[in-house]
Parts: C-alpha cells; sequence; structure tokens
C-alpha cells in the first residue's frame, strides 16, 4: 500500500466513524424526546425537540407544533404551532403538512364569516378574495364556476386584481372556456394601470407565444417581465435573464421599448 493510498484510506475511516457518531447521537435526541413526552416530561422534550427544529430536522418542527397546538404540557398556542409546521412542511413532511392544512381550513372557514357577507354587498375587494377562496377550495368545496362569477363581479367595479383574475380564468378556463384573445385583452388593461401581476401574465402569455403578438411576442415579453421585475416579482425577473439570451441581437430594440413601457405605464 501506497503512502497516498494509506492517507486516503485513514480519511475515509475517519468519515466513516464521524458519520457513525452522528446518527446515533441525532436518532438518540428524537428517541428521547419521544420518550419524555411518553413520560410526561414536556419540558425534558422540548429540550430535545429545539437543536433538532432549529436544525431544521421536519419530525422535530411537527413534534413541537403538536405540542403546541394540543396544549400539551405547554400554554396552547396555535399561532406559535402554525410556525412549527409550516417549517417542516418547507420540506414536503406529510404530518406537517396535515397539521398546517387543518389550521388553514379552520382560518379559512373563520375568514369566510367575514368575507362573504362583503362580497355579496358588493365590496369588490372582498369579491375577489372570495373568488379566490372558491378557485383553490379555501375553507369550501372548490368551485371554479363560482370562482369566475366572483372575479367577473370584481372587475366589473375596476378592482385591478379582480380583472387579473377574471383574465387568467379566461387564460386557464377557470369556471369558463378559455379565451386567450380575452386573456390578453384583459391583462393588457391592468398591466397599462400599473398591476404587477397582470404585467407578469401578460409577459408569460408572450413569452409562451400564446398572444396575438406574433413575431414581435419576445421583446413584448421581455418589456412586461422586466417592469414586472422592477416592481419585485422573483419569477418574472428569473425569465428575464432567459430572454436576454434568447434576444441576442433584438435586445437593444426590446430594451427600447422596455424603456417605453416604463415610462408610459410603471407605477
Amino acid at each position: 500500500m501506497t503512502a497516498i493510498t494509506r492517507v486516503f484510506s485513514s480519511v475515509l475511516n475517519i468519515l466513516l466513524i464521524c458519520a457513525l457518531l452522528a446518527i446515533p447521537a441525532h436518532a438518540a435526541s428524537m428517541k428521547q424526546a419521544k420518550k419524555a413526552i411518553a413520560e410526561n416530561n414536556i419540558e425534558g422534550a422540548i429540550n430535545e425537540l429545539l437543536p433538532l427544529a432549529n436544525s431544521g430536522n421536519s419530525a422535530a418542527n411537527n413534534m413541537l407544533g403538536e405540542l403546541y397546538l394540543n396544549g400539551t404540557g405547554v400554554s396552547q398556542d396555535t399561532a406559535q404551532a402554525k410556525i412549527y409546521f409550516e417549517a417542516g412542511a418547507r420540506t414536503g413532511h406529510l404530518d406537517s403538512l396535515k397539521n398546517l392544512n387543518i389550521i388553514l381550513d379552520t382560518e379559512y372557514k373563520q375568514e369566510l364569516l367575514v368575507v362573504r357577507p362583503a362580497a355579496e354587498g358588493g365590496d369588490s375587494q372582498a369579491q375577489t378574495r372570495l373568488g379566490r377562496m372558491y378557485e383553490f377550495g379555501y375553507g369550501q368545496n372548490a368551485s371554479p364556476k363560482d370562482a369566475f362569477i366572483w372575479y367577473n363581479k370584481a372587475a366589473a367595479q375596476d378592482n385591478l386584481a379582480g380583472a387579473m383574475n377574471l383574465a387568467r380564468a379566461y387564460n386557464f378556463g377557470i369556471g369558463v372556456a378559455q379565451d386567450l384573445i380575452k386573456a390578453e385583452a384583459g391583462y393588457l388593461a391592468a398591466a397599462q394601470r400599473g398591476h404587477v401581476d397582470s404585467m407578469f401574465f401578460l409577459g408569460t402569455m408572450h413569452f409562451a407565444q400564446l398572444s396575438q403578438a406574433g413575431n414581435d411576442a419576445d421583446r413584448q415579453a421581455y418589456a412586461w417581465l422586466r417592469l414586472a421585475s422592477d416592481n419585485g416579482h422573483a419569477a418574472a425577473t428569473a425569465m428575464v435573464t432567459r430572454l436576454k439570451i434568447k434576444l441576442n441581437d433584438q435586445l437593444t430594440t426590446a430594451d427600447a421599448l422596455y424603456k417605453e413601457f416604463k415610462q408610459a405605464y410603471d407605477n
């Protein structure tokens, strides 16, 4: 065995030993936490769980959330439980997602008690929100047709968010037959008044070659998406980067169009 081989072998052995030492310590903490809960030693369980949760362990975050949600050995605190469940849910932890959805469903049902009467009373902002709640099934069964109805009511009152959602309904066929021409017209009208999400969706229609812009679609996409990016839209920023490469020698004219739109429409 050469000197280099011996060194390499030693390094591998050290790494293996470190890994073997680390795994039992991690497992022991979760095991001790469960044991402490079984013995009603909640303070001990929390002491075991907190370092794991702070390091991103999803199961530990979920377990802490359940303690606070149920008030097990601690003051019941739904808001604190939600924070822990959200941390677990961000990693795709199924139990955390399930527990978070229980809290959210309760919150949405309470929200509906306020939103629905306001929407029925003619409040355009509430109408837009109720449309979203129908579209995504927040606190009630999803109903694309009802979502479209409420977006239409809000848009009729000149609510820009409602107009954008109505255009999106036509764009994706949400509760209505898909109509890309109506979608583009709706996005454009709201984008020209400075509505950032409308700028983004209009830009994506151009980007996907689904608009009426024809050969000018990429330039139009760049201008609108860059305006959205200027206003903090992260997804638009990523698409602008791709378009800069795609446009190549057309980038100068695309920049000119962006400046023209910015002067006329930017809020």
